[in-house]
């Protein structure tokens, strides 16, 4: 058997292996405790930062702050993240919220779209998970009329997309725009 073809096989099974064990909230790089000590500083999961303004760190009244957040109408773009946020990632959120408040600025700031950051490995937000089909870190458009939840799309191509900031940014402000479009078209 060629050597060669081994040794990629158990490197590819490693990266496989190594990603999804990432995914599903292995190797977060802080124990359970140092989490949870974090958390009652008041930091949230933003480690090594500061906490958003407000924050207080109370798992439960950040998940009621961000449903209170989502608007009766309007569309929510989600971007779900993990603990462990590599460059790519953070990049991911970044160029969705310009995409976002360089686009569509008005109706951001009349409510009509909310711009929320979603870790999907705390335990009041893994719901997103199966929610939204998540097999990966992603961008998700909810659409929302009269306080209710009407449809949703997942941008799988965001990965595709990522090493060109203008394809990305377009691909957002593409997908944004068909939400909301479809929101005033109204119900078909």
């Amino acid at each position: 058997m060629n050597i060669r073809l081994v040794v990629t096989s158990l490197l590819v099974v490693l990266a496989v292996g190594g990603g999804a064990y990432v995914f599903i909230g292995g190797g977060g790089g802080q124990s359970d405790a140092d989490a949870q000590d974090q958390l009652a500083a008041g930091c949230g999961d933003k480690v090594g930062s500061e906490c958003a303004p407000g924050c207080t760190g109370d798992k439960a009244a950040m998940a009621t702050a961000a449903t209170s957040a989502l608007p009766a109408d309007g569309v929510v773009v989600y971007y779900f993240h993990g603990h462990q946020r590599c460059q790519t990632c953070k990049r991911m959120e970044t160029l969705a919220d310009l995409a976002i408040s360089e686009g569509f600025a008005e109706q951001q700031q009349s409510g009509a779209v909310v711009f929320q950051i979603v870790n999907i490995e705390e335990d009041a937000t893994r719901h997103f998970v199966n929610d939204f089909q998540l097999t990966n870190r992603s961008v998700v458009m909810l659409t929302r009329q009269n306080g209710k939840d009407l449809q949703w799309r997942r941008l799988d191509k965001v990965w595709e997309k990522i090493s060109d900031d203008d394809a990305y940014k377009g691909y957002i402000s593409e997908n944004l725009a068909a939400c909301l479009q479809e929101l005033e078209a109204g119900p078909s």
